[in-house]
């Protein structure tokens, strides 16, 4: 069966950079590697994402955004799209790594911890959207919102004298949009909140690494994390990375 390990983690904290790093490392130890991203992989889901980061309707000041609702279905419905034309079609190659950058986690934090949804009425329609695959590792990189907002450079942690500086070279993601790293910071610090509380209550699945260290460190903690999957006997691993279903709530 594939191993399927996932990343998560605030704005800011490493995902995509340490993904990246891991492929390279997976495909250098002979393995092959899938990577995904959430929402995009599937035409859908690159759908969704230009719908759910990209600017207003209309593309023009003062547009329409999208209600908190209607950006929780979105990412479910990318996401039932991913399991299904992805997913469950290459669970069964067991010498496949795939690699998420987010995944489930990552709704029942941003929209749930973040946004305030109801965080159970979050976690049954997850369960629906994925119909039980789940990752066998969740690497949570974990980093205070001070310092992840301030690489992306978001302006609501910046001061008063460098806001010109920090607008000027902020992260913008392939449709130049800020959705979430111009959230108040109050929101980022219910999202960490929420991530930790996640990775409390499935340390069977969770390692919490902590971002803050230099990228080749977070790398080693990351690696340390996965190899040992990797290079358990033909009959442990068939049982361990076994799809399975998340804990009920």
């Amino acid at each position: 069966m594939a191993l399927f390990v996932s990343f998560e983690g605030g704005e800011g904290s490493g995902k995509t950079t340490q993904l990246q790093m891991l492929c390279e490392r997976l495909e250098q130890s002979g393995r092959r590697v899938l990577p995904i991203k959430e929402p995009g992989t599937t035409p859908l889901g690159r759908h969704v994402r230009e719908l759910v980061k990209g600017r207003p309707w209309g593309g023009q000041k003062g547009g329409q955004t999208i209600s908190k609702g209607a950006e929780l279905f979105l990412f479910l419905a990318a996401r039932a799209e991913l399991v299904v034309k992805v997913l469950r079609q290459s669970s069964e190659d067991g010498n496949l790594v795939i690699v998420a950058d987010r995944y489930a986690d990552s709704t029942v934090a941003y929209q749930g911890y973040g946004r305030r949804l109801s965080i159970a009425a979050v976690e049954e329609m997850n369960r629906l959207a994925t119909g039980g695959v789940m990752p066998h590792l969740t690497i949570l990189l974990d980093c205070p919102p001070e310092v992840g907002l301030q690489r992306v450079g978001a302006v609501q942690i910046a001061l008063p004298l460098d806001v010109e500086e920090v607008l000027t070279p902020g992260r913008m993601d392939e449709e130049d949009s800020r959705r979430f790293e111009d959230e108040p910071l109050e929101f980022h610090r219910r999202l960490r909140a929420g991530y930790r509380v996640m990775a409390g209550n499935e340390p069977e699945r969770w390692q919490v690494i902590d971002a803050t260290m230099s990228i080749e460190g977070v790398h080693e903690q990351v690696w340390r994390q996965v190899e040992p999957l990797l290079s358990a006997s033909a009959g442990a691993a068939a049982a361990q990375l076994e799809l399975h279903s998340p804990t009920s709530a």
